[in-house]
């Protein structure tokens, strides 16, 4: 199992907040039973997510998270399940505005986009509720408290 994190130029994480982002993909793959598996993490700013946001959702505007699942023939080789993109100046910014820390907001976001790869959305509210289980399940493992109360 590995998470590779990648950055934007001008972009950045605490050492400390790699090894919990890495902690969480690996609690994720041990409750969902993934075995030998990666996902790629690029942490970018608004610019970078807003044109992906465009692209691929056809909206044009910056956003915390995007999840890409990797559905092409590598998958059965590689064992790539997709690629995750957080925005660093959202999450920055949006961890202010709900009153939590910036790590706290940053591991969510990751975990959050993970679920997203994994086949879970919160479109409906039955859906919703178990993403957001498994989500809180997460965070409890590694301290932090339910980003949804």
């Amino acid at each position: 199992m590995s998470l590779s994190i990648a950055f934007e130029k001008n972009y950045s994480i605490e050492n400390s907040l790699a090894k919990k982002l890495i902690k969480a993909y690996e609690f994720i793959c041990a409750e969902e039973g993934i075995h030998e598996s990666s996902i790629n993490l690029m942490i970018l700013g608004d610019k970078e997510i807003t044109a992906l946001n465009s692209k691929y959702k056809n909206k044009k505007k910056p956003t915390d998270v995007l999840s890409f699942t990797n559905d092409d023939i590598s998958k059965t080789h590689t064992n790539n399940l997709g690629d995750i993109a957080i925005n660093i100046e959202f999450v920055r910014r949006e961890s202010k505005e709900i009153n939590k820390s910036f790590e706290s907001h940053m591991i969510h976001m990751l975990v959050h986009g993970i679920y997203h790869i994994l086949g879970y959305d919160h479109e409906m509210d039955d859906k919703a509720i178990i993403m957001e289980e498994k989500e809180t399940l997460v965070l409890k493992s590694i301290g932090i408290s339910n980003p949804y109360t």
